[in-house]
């Protein structure tokens, strides 16, 4: 489940951070040798669209995709789900966050753990599909 959305505003002057490239997740690379320009993450990520928001996660039911407790999830309430699209769902006044699909005919919401149950869509309460999650921010250290 989440919190309530927080639309993001646009930023006046995004700030930019310095990019060094790549670094490799399996064996080092010079990457001094391929730097890149300035990044911004409000460029990356799109803020500034009006149909971007923020939502903390909280819970465990996404873990094993790797959305994790505490997580910014950025949701783009305009764009449409795939079959496969990590959405965030309104099922009744809450909201969760699963993997939209469709199990006998039925459009589900399925859990990336396995302690978690499939939640079928309209099944029972008022449900809709509200948005789907473009970035995972997470924090990795403290």
């Amino acid at each position: 489940m989440l919190s309530q959305p927080i639309p993001l505003a646009t930023a006046l002057n995004p700030a930019k951070a310095p990019s060094y490239g790549r670094a490799a997740c399996g064996f080092p690379s010079p990457a001094e040798e391929y730097a890149e320009p300035p990044l911004s993450l409000d460029e990356l990520t799109g803020v500034g669209k009006p149909s971007l928001f923020i939502l903390i996660a909280w819970g465990h039911s996404m873990s094993d995709l790797g959305v994790y407790d505490g997580d910014y999830l950025v949701v783009d309430r305009a764009k449409e789900p795939r079959l496969g699209s990590v959405v965030v769902a309104r099922i009744g006044p809450e909201f969760t966050v699963k993997t939209y699909a469709i199990e006998n005919g039925q459009p589900v919401l399925k859990p990336a753990n396995p302690e978690f149950e499939t939640i079928v869509i309209g099944e029972f309460e008022e449900s809709e599909l509200w948005g789907v999650v473009l970035w995972n921010l997470h924090k990795l250290h403290d």
